[in-house]
């Protein structure tokens, strides 16, 4: 298939941290035998954070063909709320008309995928129903916050025909179902994939070595972005005065956070994670919500057992073999999971071992071949209906 993907984040020289998610995802998708374009338009303001990436460039993954990223220009009015209008909406207009200026010079794809409902997944939905493609929008919000500039109504009418949704959890169906009223049989649900290839286990004390670790520290990794959301100084209250407990934070804005404990912060290149994650004893992210949550996929792909939140954001994720699950708001459950694994080496072994077997159903080339099977067989539905 020919496939364009539209994105608000996506890797660039200026950003390196920005949507590697969607880059892999699109990268697995090439695997599969695709015609992978990325369009992501810049703001005119990005550079607040160092100068323009090109407006075209081309990745080679290896494999035969390579994927063009076409980066265009367009005006960002933020998102705030002004009463009688949203600037939001005055956002999406710009972006739209960048993606559409993109599209109209490529030949017509099989589908266009958009990544969030808002500002991608509506680009991709117009420009799908212009130029007579497959328009798919991919869900991974732990909650629906991109809607904020249109309000539920208008989002509503805005994906009632025409869409479909590849939504990365059970939960994330739901929201789509009871808020938005897109019907199941538009939806289908697939966790998230990891590259195995690339997320594996390192030997630990090299790692630890590499870094400059002491080999006795008990060492906990969190990766995630510096966040109340996400948990980070939950967790260093957790290890606060805890002997021998040290912790590794990877991840935007870690570095800001301050204590003793820390022997690692703050944002790394995503090839170095599966190499922090090696030197580490455990994974904790007391997150209180999520979409589908790269970070313990990759943690478990790298053998570490989890501390993790309860609720339904991660039942598609975790069970009781890899992780251990508390509420993610109580510092001291956090405290005494941690203690629990700390004390309990044959337990960490035996969860390890979980975390490495169960790390193999979120192949992310298998879930782009899943994917690929599912949009073909769309596709071929719809020109069976169009040809009646």
């Amino acid at each position: 298939m020919r496939l364009i993907f539209v994105t608000g984040n996506y890797p660039s020289i200026a950003r390196p941290f920005e949507g590697t998610f969607v880059q892999q995802f699109v990268w697995a998708m090439a695997r599969q035998g695709n015609n992978c374009i990325v369009i992501k338009p810049t703001s005119i303001f990005a550079r607040r954070h160092g100068s323009y990436p090109p407006q075209i460039e081309e990745e080679n993954i290896g494999i035969k063909s390579k994927i063009t990223v076409y980066r265009p220009r367009y005006f960002s009015f933020s998102s705030k709320n002004l009463f009688i209008t949203h600037t939001g909406r005055w956002t999406q207009a710009s972006f739209n008309r960048a993606v559409k200026k993109i599209a109209k010079t490529l030949k017509t794809p099989s589908a266009v995928y958009g990544h969030f409902l808002y500002q991608a997944g509506y680009a991709a939905t117009l420009i799908a129903k212009e130029i007579g493609a497959l328009a798919v929008v991919g869900v991974g919000e732990d909650h629906l916050w991109s809607i904020a500039a249109f309000g539920e109504m208008a989002t509503r009418k805005n994906f009632a025909t025409g869409s479909y949704f590849l939504a990365n959890s059970q939960p994330n169906r739901n929201l789509l179902t009871n808020y938005l009223g897109i019907e199941f049989n538009r939806i289908r649900v697939e966790p998230n994939g990891i590259d195995l290839s690339l997320m594996f286990p390192h030997d630990r004390l090299a790692m630890r070595n590499r870094f400059g670790f002491d080999h006795n520290d008990f060492v906990v990794v969190f990766v995630g972005t510096n966040e109340e959301r996400k948990g980070p100084q939950r967790l260093l209250d957790a290890v606060e005065d805890l002997q021998d407990v040290k912790c590794i934070f990877a991840g935007l804005g870690t570095e800001l956070l301050v204590s003793s404990a820390i022997v690692r912060k703050g944002p790394c290149e995503h090839p170095l994670i599966p190499l922090l994650l090696s030197s580490g004893d455990i994974f904790v992210l007391p997150t209180i919500s999520e979409g589908s949550c790269n970070a313990v996929i990759e943690a478990m792909a790298c053998g570490l057992p989890i501390i993790t939140a309860k609720g339904d954001y991660m039942d598609d994720i975790v069970d009781d073999n890899v992780a251990i699950r508390v509420d993610p708001t109580d510092v001291n459950a956090i405290r005494n999971a941690i203690l629990t694994l700390k004390n309990d080496p044959l337990r960490r072994k035996k969860m390890s071992e979980a975390c490495l077997r169960k790390a193999q159903q979120f192949d992310i080339n298998e879930r782009a071949r899943s994917v690929t099977v599912w949009m073909e067989k769309l596709i071929k539905q719809s020109n069976m209906i169009t040809s009646k």
